[in-house]
């Protein structure tokens, strides 16, 4: 029996009905269905190995479905996260484990000897990222980092708790790259690793804001806990499984082989340039001492420590970051601006079309804080993005270009303007919740650089062990 993909209630259009992973059917399709798409993967250090096939794809096609045998299913990484808090609660030892995953470019599938009608057919995977550069506002690939003007045809993705283990196990298979004798080239190897976590144990990115809210959820069990943590009720994360999963057009299990596209993007981020905007911004809005910190919020959706906006002037609100709101009572943006970050890419709508936008992002920081640097580098840092979905046009190529519309007003953190002489049109409230909105004008972008990417698609277990 086909797994139902768009699993919404059938008396209630805007109720998702969650996958049960102990239902016989769905612990059968998890179990050929890669880690980390319906659930985080949860390690702080991670490594993405880019390689590139040779011109022999019996021998590529060998050397995959090798790698086949370690990558880690959807199943084994409930199976194992139980069995870790089990052994944590009970105070017994633990030996952490290594998450592995495996995508695939077209030009990856070509590669390996795959005709077109073979390839998964998503129009935007099959022609890659470079050819969306304008439809995004991209910078030029000439532009990019080197290794990304490059073909890819597929990641690794390696992760690990402990960061010593990971390097070990990361030259490990970067040297059996090298002894294929031109059958896989290493083309780049990119490090993420978590930065320290902030006073209340949350994940922070570069900019120093709480990272990871607002993620869609697809498992009963994940969705039963947010609902006892704060409830679902003014925002409902649980998300249908048509939005990030589709059917592996070669899969070896009949209607129980899924996959989904991927798609990876490393933002640097300039840190010092967004810190002294954060306070030129303050004095335009007359915003000083305790209050200047609302200037930053103002940007982002959200006070450092998570705190939204629109539901205080200031941060304290709660550990961990609050996520139960929407807003139905902020529709002029007078205490969350239309252009802060998280309302723009996420204006907190329930309905089946929004919803059907969501993505899994599943992103980590890169590069180390220097202390020469202030704690505020200009380069050398960022987030390397990536995100899991159905349709990457109408999801993350339409938040992106939901990002870029200047219609109120650009986002200030991932917008792109490219090369088009156009007016952000952002307006900043100078009072929380002031009812003459009272705003002034200030340009707020350029902190986010994007330094290469690609659209990969993370296919079944079956496919990859066909291989060979």
């Amino acid at each position: 029996m086909p797994l139902k993909l768009n699993n919404f209630d059938p008396h209630d259009p805007t109720k998702v009905i969650p996958l049960d992973p102990d239902a016989p059917q769905h612990a059968a399709m998890m179990d050929d269905l890669q880690g980390n798409i319906l659930k985080g993967h949860g390690r702080h250090h991670t490594a993405h190995i880019f390689i590139k096939f040779g011109k022999d794809p019996t021998q590529a096609r060998k050397w995959v479905k090798k790698i086949s045998e370690t990558v880690t299913t959807a199943f084994n990484q409930r199976k194992i996260a139980l069995a870790r808090r089990k052994a944590l609660d009970s105070g017994e030892n633990w030996k952490e484990t290594t998450f592995r995953g495996f995508v695939l470019s077209a030009k990856g599938y070509q590669a390996l000897g795959f005709k077109n009608d073979q390839i998964p057919s998503d129009p935007k995977f099959r022609k890659g990222m470079k050819a969306s550069g304008q439809d995004l506002n991209d910078r030029p690939s000439q532009e990019w980092e080197r290794p990304y003007r490059d073909e890819i045809h597929a990641m690794i993705i390696l992760a690990h708790k402990n960061e010593a283990i990971l390097k070990v196990e990361s030259r490990e298979l970067r040297d059996d790259i090298e002894n294929t004798k031109g059958a896989l080239k290493e083309i780049a190897t990119e490090e993420g690793r978590v930065l320290p976590l902030d006073k209340n144990g949350n994940i922070v990115e570069h900019f120093g804001y709480v990272d990871g809210r607002s993620q869609p959820l697809f498992l009963q069990e994940d969705i039963e806990s947010e609902k006892k943590k704060e409830g679902i009720d003014q925002y409902d994360p649980s998300t249908p499984l048509s939005s990030v999963l589709i059917e592996d057009p070669n899969g070896g299990k009949e209607s129980q082989s899924y996959g989904s596209y991927f798609v990876f993007r490393k933002l640097e981020q300039n840190v010092k340039g967004f810190k002294d905007a954060e306070a030129r911004l303050a004095e335009v809005l007359k915003l000083k001492d305790e209050e200047a910190e609302r200037a930053g919020a103002l940007v982002v959706g959200r006070f450092e420590d998570g705190t939204p906006i629109t539901l205080q002037k200031s941060d304290g609100m709660d550990v961990p970051a609050f996520n139960n709101f929407n807003y139905h009572k902020d529709r002029n943006g007078s205490k969350c601006p239309l252009q802060g970050h998280i309302r723009k890419i996420n204006p907190r709508e329930q309905s089946q079309e929004e919803r059907g936008h969501r993505i899994a992002r599943r992103g980590i920081t890169y590069g180390k804080r220097r202390e020469d640097m202030g704690d505020r580098p200009e380069d050398g840092v960022g987030l390397l993005f990536m995100c899991f979905q159905a349709d990457i046009a109408n999801q993350f190529e339409r938040l992106q270009q939901m990002a870029n519309a200047t219609s109120g007003g650009l986002d200030p953190i991932i917008g792109q303007k490219g090369d088009k002489k156009i007016p952000l049109q952002q307006q900043w409230p100078c009072e929380w919740a002031g009812e003459n909105r009272n705003t002034q004008p200030f340009d707020f972008q350029g902190f986010v650089t994007l330094k290469g990417g690609e659209y990969f698609f993370a296919p079944s277990i079956s496919f990859l062990k066909s291989l060979g």
